[in-house]
């Protein structure tokens, strides 16, 4: 599989938030009990604020998304988002295996953190040899090292 990373620009805010709405609708729903639009609104100011997106490019179309903030002393992971009808097809494997794989270079831990509903999600970070290493109220915090 031949993917590429292309840096969102402000111009792919509108795909953005419509990728960020597809992904996260049935867990926010699960973890809060309905749709909270100002709570999506809030969360996707927040990513947006963050910055180091990258889009995940598929044969020339847009698939997804990975936020990557190279730290001095890890690796983390802010948001993970492959379109839900392209999930389940090694995608987000395949991108965190090369991230994982580019950490083990240099030496330095993959962190993430996955919602405590998100059990597909735990089940694949915790098969490509992440671990839990914390909780918040509302997240698994998980850590591969190298």
């Amino acid at each position: 599989m031949r993917y590429k990373l292309v840096p969102a620009l402000p111009s792919d805010r509108d795909w953005l938030e419509a990728l960020r709405r597809a992904v996260y609708q049935d867990l926010f729903v699960a973890t809060w009990g309905g749709w909270d639009e100002a709570r999506h609104q809030r969360h996707f100011a927040e990513c947006i604020e963050l910055g180091e997106i990258n889009i995940v490019e598929l044969n020339g179309e847009r698939v997804g998304i990975i936020q990557i903030f190279d730290r001095a002393d890890a690796i983390d992971i802010g948001e993970i988002q492959i379109e839900p009808d392209r999930q389940n097809r090694g995608i987000g494997t395949r991108v965190l295996l090369d991230i994982i794989s580019a950490a083990r270079v240099t030496k330095k831990p993959v962190r993430l953190s996955v919602a405590l509903k998100n059990d597909n999600a735990f089940r694949l970070y915790t098969r490509l040899g992440f671990r839990q290493v914390g909780r918040s109220e509302t997240h698994n915090l998980m850590e591969v090292t190298p």
